[in-house]
């Protein structure tokens, strides 16, 4: 049984987003006293998609993200071509599909993605990019000057329809200690839902890419996760409150 620390003793944070059944990073945070209160922002769901070649016409499927496994997966559930994927959790999302990864970038970022990916790709090596609707073109435009890349859009992320008031009010009223984001999409729609301007809220980061998007509105994270996953945000949270006094 892992023991139990009390480090966030007295603090509440705000997961937003979608609730998982089982949530490594609710269970951290628990195990060192706090309070988690789940209010998803977003919402993903699934798109029809078509290929503009055959599968089996492409080098390399690169995956950015865990939410598009499944969507690609429930059309081609086997794929005769090299695999990349950008983090630990899309790679383990690909490996319960029996997908294995040839290559698995540090998760950081599509730009350091490319950095790490780029040696790997052979001239006009053919690669098929498979994304959610939001996502940029970083990885066309950059690997689009070694080889053709075609792009997929396989999922979509769109506010929630039902998202918990009292939690936002709460939130607005300053009740609660940090607000755990995953996603660019998730800040710019907890700022649209909320009163508060953003430079009042207190956001703790997945990574990277997210905090750029929190800075966008004038104001920093309390911390960024240096391993871009979900238990990389818990630690990240706990190691911000490891020094602090609740007051």
């Amino acid at each position: 049984m892992t023991k139990k620390n009390d480090i966030l003793k007295g603090r509440t944070f705000v997961c937003t987003y979608p609730e998982k059944e089982q949530d490594e990073l609710v269970t951290m945070l628990t195990n060192e006293g706090a309070k988690v209160l789940s209010m998803p922002v977003i919402e993903i769901s699934p798109l029809p998609f078509q290929l503009k070649k055959n599968i089996d016409q492409y080098d390399w499927l690169i995956f950015t993200s865990k939410n598009a496994v499944q969507p690609f997966t429930d059309s081609y559930p086997k794929v005769p071509c090299k695999i990349a994927a950008l983090g630990e959790q899309t790679a383990q999302k690909l490996e319960q599909f029996n997908l294995q990864p040839a290559f698995i970038g540090s998760g950081k970022s599509a730009h350091d993605f490319v950095d790490e990916f780029m040696p790997k790709l052979q001239n006009n090596e053919k690669v098929l990019v498979i994304l959610g609707n939001l996502a940029p073109d970083t990885l066309q435009q950059k690997l689009g000057k070694k080889a053709p890349v075609d792009r997929v859009n396989v999922y979509q992320t769109h506010a929630a329809a039902d998202i918990d008031s009292k939690i936002l009010d709460s939130i607005d009223q300053g009740a609660y200690d940090a607000l755990l984001v995953t996603s660019p999409s998730a800040v710019r729609s907890l700022i649209q839902k909320l009163k508060t301007t953003p430079d009042q809220l207190r956001f703790i980061s997945i990574g990277t890419t997210t905090t750029a998007e929190i800075r966008k509105y004038g104001t920093e994270p309390l911390a960024t996760a240096n391993d871009p996953s979900y238990k990389g945000l818990a630690e990240a949270t706990i190691r911000c409150y490891q020094s602090k006094v609740k007051i």
